[in-house]
């Protein structure tokens, strides 16, 4: 019998692991995505834009300052001397009409503004004072609230401040839009994160609905059904284990199919065994108990007859028995340590009288090593006993009868052959069934039940071993393998 416990295959796979695996995956790229969504919000691309562009212009003001600046002081220009100061400016004011221009002397007084009309409004004292706490502490926070660009002047023995103003920063970012994207993108973060884990774990859900699907097919007795096996996981190794349990049924219900089935046949042929030496008792019991008899001796005639039917009928009935016996799953082994060639001797010896009355040639091949094995003995007595009786009984006259014993590394070999009509193949199959003989019509000369080899067979089984037939010619040999060591536990 196969061992259900190495039918149970453990996953090498964790399912939960896996799934935990699909979590994280998921949610790592629905955060991806709402991060992603986030930061290509079309106001933090004008404000980085806007940012390029006032880095831009702040450093052309810078150019344009240091520019300027290297052109009062190789002009010597004096700061009282407006018309210069508005001759060296303006046409720069053109160029740039964005821009502001401002000079102012070392008190803080305007001599010089361009048209811009931001320019115009400049405190002059607060510039300065915030210009250098911007530069005493490297405050670029500071430094990058003001697009004013202030540079020192050395004209003439007087001392001034250029200061060109640019377009303010003031970056165009709008909250309310802003929380918008942000609700936008969380909803398409969720949406992504449930697609990608269920587009992940629709094959276990797949192979689940699969498996329940399994189920209810081996639920409606469809046993030759078997699911799938995907993987290595907890799935696969239930689709494994709910085949094997499929197949245990499937083999269950063969042979409860096969016993209903043999009780059916045992049932029709037992009827018909018993029920034809049943008449012909009743048949001799009328004619004796009607007085349908000439003599005394007639008298006696029909009583042996009786009583000899009476015999192969409790003969028919113990074989029945035995057999019903041998048929449980719970039989009685007591085994024992024999030598098989002395217990084949010692039948062989018993037969040999038989043998010769019906002046059939033994011959026996039995090695002189002993060959241990063990057996119920009884039980394997019954079994060889079955056989020679057979052979006896279906040798030609002065036919011959051989009988061998030989052993592999792991089986001891019983041979039994005799000389007898040739067997078809189809018929050797059918030699061991119940009630089986080779007269179909079971009105043969030769006494049996038909349930002799059936009974050897079992005995045979029960010890681990095998029993056939074969034939070649006018001889028929039975062989027996026997298992030198088996696992057979005494009961």
């Amino acid at each position: 019998m196969r061992n259900n416990t190495n039918k149970i295959s453990r996953p090498p796979v964790n399912l939960n692991t896996k799934l935990f695996l699909i979590f994280i995956i998921s949610l790592i790229v629905s955060v991806l995505t709402f991060f992603l969504f986030i930061f290509m919000n079309p106001q933090f691309e004008n404000i980085r834009d806007q940012q390029v562009k006032q880095q831009k212009e702040e450093e052309d003001i810078r150019k344009l300052l240091v520019q300027l600046t290297h052109t009062f002081e190789e002009k010597h220009i004096n700061l009282e001397d407006v018309d210069s100061i508005a001759s060296t400016i303006t046409p720069i004011t053109d160029d740039y009409p964005s821009l502001g221009f401002l000079i102012a002397n070392a008190k803080g007084d305007v001599l010089f503004h361009s048209n811009n009309k931001k320019i115009k409004n400049t405190n002059i004292q607060y510039l300065l004072k915030q210009k250098l706490a911007a530069e005493s502490t490297d405050n670029e926070s500071v430094h990058a609230q003001y697009s004013s660009s202030i540079s020192l002047l050395s004209l003439q023995d007087d001392i001034g401040y250029l200061i060109i103003e640019g377009p303010s920063f003031e970056p165009t970012f709008n909250p309310t839009k802003y929380i918008y994207q942000v609700y936008i993108g969380l909803g398409c973060s969720v949406l992504v994160f449930f697609i990608l884990f269920l587009l992940c774990t629709r094959p276990i859900t797949r192979y689940i609905k699969q498996i329940e699907e399994g189920i209810s097919r081996i639920v409606n007795k469809d046993w030759t059904y078997s699911i799938p096996v995907k993987g290595k996981n907890e799935l696969s190794s239930l689709a494994k284990n709910i085949n094997w349990m499929t197949e245990q049924l499937r083999e269950r219900f063969e042979r409860e199919r096969q016993v209903e089935q043999a009780k059916n046949e045992l049932i029709t042929n037992l009827s018909h065994d018993l029920r034809t030496p049943l008449t012909s008792i009743i048949g001799y019991v009328r004619l004796v108990k009607d007085g349908q008899y000439q003599n005394q001796q007639e008298l006696e005639q029909y009583i042996q007859t009786t009583y000899n039917i009476s015999l192969k009928f409790k003969n028919l009935l113990d074989e029945l028995f035995e057999y019903t016996k041998l048929s449980l799953s719970d039989v009685d082994m007591h085994l024992q340590e024999v030598n098989l060639g002395g217990v084949l001797y010692q039948l062989v010896g018993e037969y040999t009288p038989i043998f010769e009355d019906r002046e059939l040639d033994v011959e026996v091949k039995i090695p002189d090593e002993p060959i241990f094995i063990s057996v119920d003995i009884e039980k394997m007595i019954r079994v060889l006993d079955n056989l020679f009786s057979n052979a006896e009984k279906y040798s030609h006259e002065s036919g011959n009868i051989e009988v061998t014993l030989h052993s592999t590394r792991t089986q001891a070999i019983i041979s039994i052959s005799n000389t007898t009509d040739h067997i078809e193949a189809e018929e050797l199959k059918n030699l061991f069934d119940r009630f089986y003989r080779m007269d179909k019509s079971r009105s043969s000369k030769v006494a049996g039940s038909g349930i002799g080899l059936s009974i050897a067979k079992r005995i045979v089984e029960l010890h681990g071993g095998k029993i056939w037939a074969e034939s070649e010619n006018n001889k028929v040999k039975i062989q027996i393998a026997l298992p030198l060591h088996h696992n057979i536990k005494e009961k």
